[in-house]
């Protein structure tokens, strides 16, 4: 039996920390019972401190898949321009890996051609 999968969508802001005095990076959940967000001075940190939350937030165990969205609200950014980048992007990727499937090439080296992320390579293998 599988564990049931959740969807976590946070909110991405930029705001002045209290304490320090600087910009830093903030993740608020949008759709949990627990509202307690994050902070990260880089976006790097900020979703390493959501990887190590999500699981509370929800309230479900360690070993059940969580998938985790973010919305941007960063001023003078409409958030239609994010979206539609990652949007546009992932329709190049995979047209491009299907294109280098097509020719013979293996997932790890299309990854290399596309200049992915290794973690990216099993979706390469799945996508059509």
């Amino acid at each position: 039996m599988t564990a049931a999968s959740h969807r976590l969508v946070f909110r991405i802001s930029r705001a002045r920390a209290l304490d320090t005095d600087i910009d830093v990076w903030h993740a608020s959940p949008v759709n949990a019972p627990i509202r307690s967000g994050v902070n990260g001075e880089t976006l790097s940190e900020l979703f390493e401190e959501v990887e190590a939350v999500k699981h509370f937030i929800l309230g479900v165990p360690k070993e059940t898949p969580v998938a985790v969205e973010y919305v941007y609200e960063l001023p003078g950014v409409p958030s239609e321009v994010l979206a539609s980048y990652h949007r546009q992007r992932l329709l190049l990727e995979e047209a491009a890996a299907a294109r280098l499937r097509d020719a013979g090439l293996s997932a790890e080296d299309s990854t290399t051609l596309l200049d992915l992320p290794e973690s990216q390579m099993n979706g390469l293998q799945q996508s059509a």
